[in-house]
């Protein structure tokens, strides 16, 4: 008996990719919607067999099997869950509080349960069950709070005097959107193993409910786009004012109060090149105590590993705002500011370096009997070395960029001069003004970038 040739041997099924699993979400999501609508029929029986179909007809179309006992299972947990979240909101909520949430929630356990029992039978991890459980669970947390951000839900405490309440099937609806894009998205990535999906599938109702909470549309955005046209006194910039008087290499020299300070683009390179400078040398012995490789023991680790996340919860705006209090406006509270923002900046990337470097050099220096800090600098620093300088340059980078910003709060240099120039509506000087920046960063950034190709 002769072998199958080739054309006649079955061919292993490609395996699944993330974007295969694209449209039988949006089926498992579209019945949960539909079934959301007819919530309110037969105590939200009908809403449980239509997701749970829904939810059997997508993972089908995603070529998962499931025994006709699973699917029974899985429609039945569905049922179960819908039933319990029509019991725990039946009507209009007086309000909704993290107890009205929880229970919401709770409601899912059923699907949930079943959910992560299934993943674990179709090859899931004990944590991707776990996951897949929890995100069901965080749909149910979110659902009530985001239909009331979508303006859909609408708490009896805040309806206006004689207005009526409304609850129905579009209540129920909202919901489902909420707890789908959770749930649903969790039963298909973790049953084929691509938890990807999930992950994407929750941010994207997160972006979605953020923007609604901070008013954030795609309509509001294009509008205020387009209204940048209207702005007063824009077109065309006042390139004569920004250059000035000045020399070709002495580019701009803009009035700023007092003939004997400094040109402020000038004042402006200054503060984040002495920032820089001060923030860059500080922060390499932090950088090596605060790393397990390098630190001598786990006390120094911690206490540096806390100092640096200190440093770093402050963003650069504050520091500016305490100096300027402390020692008072101008260049110097500026440079103070940034100094500890670079600080903050090379201390994170660098540690994070010295984490990963090759430790065997360092084993070796320590077996010479070599102390532990001239066995760290002889062994880790030539490797981190190169790094150590490309974020240097980077950081830079950033505090040009930052310096701008620092001169709004009276921090010094050119962000002065943009405060002052908007203050008197004078936008045509705040563009001019603006592009000169753009100029000026992205020729340190291209340097900067250049710089650091031949360094790492």
């Amino acid at each position: 008996m002769t072998a199958a040739g080739p054309d006649l041997q079955t061919r292993p099924e490609p395996p699944l990719r993330t974007r295969s699993l694209l449209w039988p979400l949006v089926i498992g999501i579209t019945a949960m919607v539909a079934g959301g609508f007819t919530g309110h029929l037969a105590a939200g029986v009908v809403w449980g067999i239509i997701a749970g179909a829904g939810l059997v007809v997508a993972l089908r179309a995603a070529k998962i099997a499931l025994t006709p006992v699973e699917a029974a299972v899985l429609v039945g947990a569905m049922v179960a869950s819908t039933f319990l979240a029509t019991r725990v909101v039946p009507s209009a909520p007086s309000r909704i509080d993290v107890l009205l949430c929880l229970r919401f929630a709770a409601a899912w356990i059923p699907i949930a349960g079943v959910t992560s029992g299934l993943a674990l039978r179709h090859g899931a991890s004990p944590s991707g069950a776990f996951n897949a459980m929890t995100l069901w669970l965080a749909g149910g947390m979110v659902a009530l709070p985001a239909g009331s951000t979508f303006d859909v839900i609408h708490p009896l405490e805040g309806l206006r005097r004689g207005q009526e309440a409304v609850f129905g099937a579009g209540d129920y609806a909202i919901m489902a959107v909420a707890v789908a894009l959770f749930g649903v998205a969790a039963v298909l990535a973790f049953t084929a193993r691509l938890p990807l999906l999930s992950s994407m599938s929750a941010l994207t109702f997160m972006t979605l409910y953020a923007g609604a909470q901070v008013g954030f549309t795609i309509p509001g955005l294009i509008e205020n786009v387009t209204g940048i046209t209207r702005v007063p006194n824009l077109l065309p910039p006042d390139f004569t004012w920004a250059i000035g008087s000045g020399d070709w290499w002495w580019v701009p020299s803009w009035e700023f109060g007092s003939a004997t300070r400094a040109n402020p683009i000038i004042e402006t390179t200054r503060i984040a090149l002495v920032a820089t400078f001060v923030g860059v040398a500080v922060s390499l012995p932090i950088a090596f105590l605060a790393s397990t490789m390098t630190a001598p023991n786990r006390l120094t680790y911690l206490i540096d590993k806390g100092f640096i996340n200190l440093v770093r919860t402050v963003p650069d705006l504050f520091w500016a705002m305490i100096f300027v209090t402390s020692v008072g406006a101008g260049a110097f509270a500026g440079a103070l500011a940034l100094i500890f923002f670079s600080l903050a900046i090379m201390a994170k990337l660098l540690s994070e370096t010295v984490d990963a470097v090759d430790p065997r050099p360092l084993e070796a220096a320590r077996a010479t009997g070599a102390r532990h800090f001239p066995a760290v600098r002889a062994a880790v620093l030539p490797q981190v070395l190169p790094n150590y300088v490309a974020y240097a340059l980077y950081t830079f980078e950033l505090n040009i960029r930052a310096s701008v910003v620092l001169g709004v709060v009276g921090a010094g240099g050119i962000g002065q001069v943009l405060e002052a120039q908007r203050a008197f509506f004078r936008f045509d000087r705040v563009l001019a003004v603006v592009i000169i920046i753009f100029v000026l960063v992205f020729a340190i950034e291209q340097v900067s970038i250049a710089l650091r190709r031949r360094l790492v």
